[in-house]
């Protein structure tokens, strides 16, 4: 197997991971979501101190799964584009 070759399997095998994890990430987030309004209704518009604090844990968390979400759609297009084009 050429080193080319070699490159484009290894490349093309790391956007299919990344587009299958941020499927399985895109599935987690809507359970996600669906826990942190619970969580917030349930604490009401008064939440202080600790209850604030774990809205605020769990609101910056969506965030990060988000930015994971997009980080590895991105990834999985530009291996793809990557590899299409060796």
């Amino acid at each position: 197997m050429s080193k080319v070759t070699e490159l484009k399997s290894l490349v093309t095998a790391i956007g299919q991971q990344a587009k299958t994890i941020s499927g399985g990430l895109t599935g987690f987030k809507s359970k996600f979501d669906k826990g942190i309004s619970d969580v917030s209704a349930t604490m009401g518009g008064t939440a202080s101190g600790a209850d604030q604090q774990v809205i605020d844990t769990l609101q910056n968390a969506q965030k990060q799964v988000d930015s994971a979400i997009q980080a590895l759609e991105q990834a999985a297009r530009t291996c793809n584009q990557y590899a299409q084009s060796v």
